[in-house]
């Protein structure tokens, strides 16, 4: 590692995080034991924002710099890293209905990034090297990632691209592409943490949990989805229930949730860990941040957001352990 690199760590490191959501990429640094010394966060969502000063609003090195689209290089020449997951709602394959890619009205704003990423490049005075790192999904089309590869690369000729698997290091299957320039980043040494062992109560019949999006599936029928589409995930009431075999599961399941009767009526005042169908429940926002390995209470415990929205904003957050290790070598 540089001796760059090495002062960096010394004396703190300016981040700038665009599309910055809840600030998993604070936490991540902060878990790597790199020291802060500005963060600048960029991010829109009235959610993330509400997370975010429940944590951070007392914090003098916590700045919030607002939509991308406004942000100025020039005002932020001091910064050492830049970190940013840009939308992947046109990139992603779960998006069926559309894949435009980068011409996406979301997926575009990639564009904004570069932009910030060229003018710091272009004008900062500092002798201090620019490190970054680009987060978004695996399932992209091969020209979208060629697209990636090629405008990063203009900026930072030594920019590389790995995949991981947030599953090597968190109980939740996650697969993403990193792109940056911090030298000898690979796949992070592997953690093999069930799902099992992060629900509070009930059994689960997969080893890791499936990807986590924005919503999730029903409590009437969702467990059909579940296995057909293979989107969501269930916790079971049952360990009994939770062992039977896919094909028996839908059978049994109907009667099990017409003998509750439950109708999947809302405001019912059943509780997040209870199991109104008889049958399952859905992980509660506690177990989804331990999905992400995001420490406990970060997004459960803020009292001004609803559970709908500490989920989406869970669901469009880094895993905190994969980035950890990921900007680990700012340390040596």
């Amino acid at each position: 590692m540089s001796t760059t690199t090495t002062q960096n760590n010394q004396e703190g490191i300016n981040v700038l995080s665009l599309f910055d959501g809840i600030s998993c990429a604070k936490l991540a640094l902060e878990k790597a034991g790199i020291k802060i010394n500005k963060y600048y966060s960029s991010e829109i969502c009235p959610n993330a924002i509400a997370i975010q000063n429940h944590h951070y609003s007392g914090n003098p090195s916590f700045h919030q710099i607002g939509d991308v689209k406004a942000v100025d290089a020039n005002d932020y020449l001091n910064v050492d890293f830049v970190i940013l997951g840009s939308p992947c709602l046109q990139l992603s394959s779960v998006n069926s209905k559309d894949r435009s890619g980068l011409e996406g009205p979301d997926s575009r704003l990639f564009y904004e990034a570069v932009r910030i990423l060229q003018d710091l490049k272009t004008n900062r005075q500092s002798n201090k090297k620019l490190y970054f790192l680009v987060e978004n999904v695996w399932s992209m089309k091969k020209k979208d990632k060629d697209l990636f590869t090629s405008e990063l690369t203009n900026i930072f000729e030594d920019t590389h691209l790995v995949m991981i698997n947030s599953a090597q290091v968190a109980p939740a299957n996650r697969r993403r592409l990193y792109w940056t320039n911090i030298p000898n980043v690979g796949v992070p040494e592997p953690h093999q943490i069930k799902y099992q062992e992060i629900v509070v109560n009930g059994y689960v019949d997969k080893e890791k949990a499936n990807v986590l999006l924005g919503s999730n599936i029903t409590l009437t029928n969702g467990i059909f989805r579940y296995y057909k589409m293979n989107i969501g995930n269930l916790i079971y009431k049952d360990k009994e229930f939770a062992d039977l075999s896919t094909e028996q599961k839908l059978l049994a399941y109907p009667f099990i949730l017409h003998k509750s009767g439950y109708e999947g009526k809302p405001r019912s005042g059943f509780d997040e860990y209870d199991f109104p169908n008889g049958c399952y429940r859905l992980p509660s926002v506690l177990e989804c941040e331990r999905l992400m390995t995001i420490p406990d209470g970060y997004v459960s415990d803020v009292p001004s957001v609803s559970k709908t929205n500490k989920l989406k904003a869970i669901g469009l957050a880094m895993t905190v352990d994969v980035i950890a290790s990921l900007v680990e070598n700012f340390k040596h």
